[in-house]
């Protein structure tokens, strides 16, 4: 059982995200469309694509201390931005607070050890967060449906394939992903995994939403029995995703 420890920060996440949704129940700001939902997502797609791209460069050409000071942009922005999302309901804290708060998740972030999980953890779940207060249930259908058919192409066929062959022993990327042990998981699929759990949350409630989020992570369990028995990397998202969605929109449309 130990090997499948790494569920514990996807766990944490969820039970953050639910937290919060649950407490603040946000209307979304936007009611995307179908076609706009669609376009929408290949947008971010393709963006994610290319920024694996530019890694892959900076990696082959060394270029540690740009990623890590993209990286650490990234964390501090993101957290910024989405704590300031999560307070604006409840209390008007000065925006140096925010900043201050934003600049402590980033620095635990860039551990390899408990605090830094703890740190990544709390970071997916509140930028998850704000994609769910920002947007409507159905682009988030549509997004985790094109994130997850481009994360079976990326490891297989794609820049992933080529970061994991082009990583060195010190992986600059590390700040990127979870570790429990030898096992690692990466922050874009926590993210993801807390984007569903809390839509599941807002559109199906308590004790309805459950049911997907727990078929969710039976695909993350599914996965990482896949990956043992393979032993090589797999997708995280493809067979979580197609269970999440299977199960919620099952129970939405019932």
């Amino acid at each position: 059982m130990r090997k499948y420890m790494i569920v514990l920060w996807p766990l944490i996440a969820q039970v953050l995200i639910a937290a919060i949704t649950l407490s603040k129940r946000p209307s979304p700001e936007l009611e995307l469309t179908v076609v706009e939902s669609a376009g929408l997502s290949a947008f971010y797609t393709i963006l994610v694509f290319f920024t694996a791209l530019f890694m892959v460069y900076l990696i082959k050409r060394k270029s540690y201390r740009i990623i890590k000071g993209i990286i650490m942009l990234f964390f501090l922005y993101s957290s910024f931005i989405s704590i300031d999302e999560i307070l604006s309901a409840m209390v008007m804290a000065p925006w140096w607070i925010e900043l201050l708060i934003a600049a402590i998740i980033t620095i635990l972030s860039l551990r390899r050890d408990l605090l830094g999980n703890i740190a990544k953890s709390f970071l997916s779940a509140s930028l998850a967060f704000l994609f769910i207060s920002f947007f409507n249930d159905l682009f988030i259908y549509f997004l985790l449906a094109a994130l997850s058919l481009y994360d079976t192409y990326s490891v297989f066929r794609g820049p992933l394939s080529k970061i994991l062959m082009v990583s060195e022993s010190r992986d600059p990327l590390e700040p990127l992903m979870v570790f429990q042990g030898d096992v690692s998981m990466g922050l874009g699929d926590v993210f993801c995994y807390s984007m569903a759990a809390g839509v599941s949350l807002r559109s199906l409630g308590m004790p309805k939403g459950i049911i997907p989020i727990a078929l969710l992570d039976l695909g993350i369990i599914t996965t990482l029995w896949a990956l043992y028995l393979k032993k090589r990397s797999l997708p995280g998202l493809t067979i979580p995703v197609l269970f999440w969605l299977a199960g919620n929109l099952t129970l939405l449309y019932l």
